[in-house]
């Protein structure tokens, strides 16, 4: 450890020291009962803002449930326009930042449908929220020191201890964490903020008055302004200063807090700044991307799901749409999209919103045809269905990302041979009777 590292108590100075003229990067303004001031630190905003960021920018469904089944459902007006102010993006970006800092999100409940539903809930401050006992069966919850109706506090915790209401809060636990942070990146602002490490150090053996000591400090530090030195006399001796880099602590602690802030969160410490681990492998970007959505968001998102799906009637819940953060590469999307149509479970329309494509005219695209069925089809325009086999190349087409009308695919065909005159009828819907 290098003599002038800024947590070593000296027994005895002789010497005109580095913390002496540049400081020591430990003032008060890293003090506060605020735990807001953990974003202060680089790797705690940017997991938080990663974590709120994620959950938040996820498109939302709902769902009625019978038995096994899920039949999807207009989206409640809850989750449409949540807050009176912002955008359901913003909206749930705040519960997100409140889960991540202090582990709990209170919202009070503002409006109610016609069903006596919750309508609008607006995100409190933690600080303006207390409860009157933890380990209550039925919490009793205050605002600003008033006491709230039952009925008005949504409540979602994030980490809770058996028999507690409330989460506990990742940054009051691991508070020694951020502050070390805090700390190093302090100083390191410090050092550089006031020249980086000093060309040399003026030293003797002789014991130095204080009225002395502020002369050699005050003309020390013009010389080192200049990255000069200057003969001071007086048994002083000139020795120049030369930091090695493993010597720079700071910079390993900043990056040993930021791998630490990642396991706090679960999330990838090169995401927030830190380093992993050497044995890793090549991965693509979409398997980091499953990865990411499997370990770390995927709990949170269950947890939100599981809390506002209490707030409808319980023949509905709310999801995530988690596979809208996979985003694959255009050849694989197709491909995916081809097997989709192949084996029946998606119709064309279905293929062309995901690829924000407008559904094709009079039911064209509404469809179930396996395409196996369709390649059993006799190509002889005399023998074979123009339907089928019009259908046939709108298909192939779809399995490599071209969608065709009818029009299109049966120009398609007669360039390559075939002599289709029959003119194809799109299915009609049947006549109620």
């Amino acid at each position: 450890m290098s003599w002038w590292w800024p947590f070593r108590r000296r027994q005895q100075q002789r010497a005109i020291s580095f913390q002496d003229v540049w400081g020591s990067g430990a003032d008060q303004v890293l003090r506060g009962a605020s735990q807001e001031r953990a974003l202060r630190l680089a790797p705690v905003y940017a997991a938080t803002r990663l974590l709120a960021d994620s959950v938040a920018s996820l498109p939302m469904k709902s769902y009625l449930v019978a038995g096994e089944e899920r039949l999807p459902s207009p989206l409640p007006e809850l989750f449409r326009q949540p807050a009176a102010v912002g955008t359901r993006y913003n909206w749930l970006h705040r519960a997100m930042t409140s889960l991540t800092l202090r582990g709990n999100a209170y919202g009070l409940i503002v409006a109610r449908d016609a069903m006596g539903l919750p309508s609008q809930i607006e995100w409190l401050h933690p600080d303006d929220v207390t409860i009157g006992d933890n380990l209550a069966p039925v919490p009793v919850w205050y605002f600003q020191g008033r006491r709230m109706d039952d009925g008005q506090m949504f409540h979602i915790p994030a980490y809770t201890l058996p028999g507690q209401t409330l989460g506990l809060s990742p940054i009051a636990y691991f508070a020694s964490t951020t502050e070390t942070g805090l700390l190093a990146q302090q100083f390191g602002r410090d050092w550089f903020a006031n020249g980086s490490t000093p060309s040399a150090v003026l030293e003797t053996d002789m014991e130095v008055s204080k009225d002395s000591a502020d002369i050699l400090k005050a003309r020390f530090k013009d010389a080192a302004a200049g990255r000069d030195v200057v003969a001071l006399g007086g048994g002083v001796k000139y020795r120049p200063i030369s930091v090695p880099a493993n010597e720079s602590q700071f910079l390993e602690t900043i990056k040993a807090t930021a791998n630490e802030v990642a396991a706090i969160y679960g999330v990838p410490p090169e995401k927030v700044g830190g380093e992993t681990g050497g044995s890793l492998t090549y991965a693509t970007v979409e398997q980091n991307s499953i990865d990411f959505l499997t370990w770390t968001l995927r709990p949170w998102l269950a947890r939100l799901e599981m809390a506002f799906s209490m707030l409808r009637p319980p023949v509905e819940e709310v999801r995530f749409n988690a596979d809208a953060m996979i985003r694959t590469d255009l050849r694989t999307r197709y491909e995916a999209h081809g097997m989709a149509l192949d084996q029946g479970w998606r119709n064309r329309d279905e293929v062309r919103a995901i690829e924000n494509e407008a559904p094709l005219p009079n039911g064209l695209g509404q469809t179930y045809l396996p395409l196996s069925s369709a390649f059993s089809v006799s190509l002889d325009p005399v023998q074979a269905n123009a339907r089928n086999i019009v259908e046939m190349i709108q298909k192939v087409g779809s399995g490599v990302g071209v969608m065709l009308s009818a029009d299109e695919a049966r120009a398609i065909l007669n360039q390559a041979g075939a002599t289709l005159t029959g003119h194809y009828q799109a299915p009609t819907a049947p006549e109620d009777s």
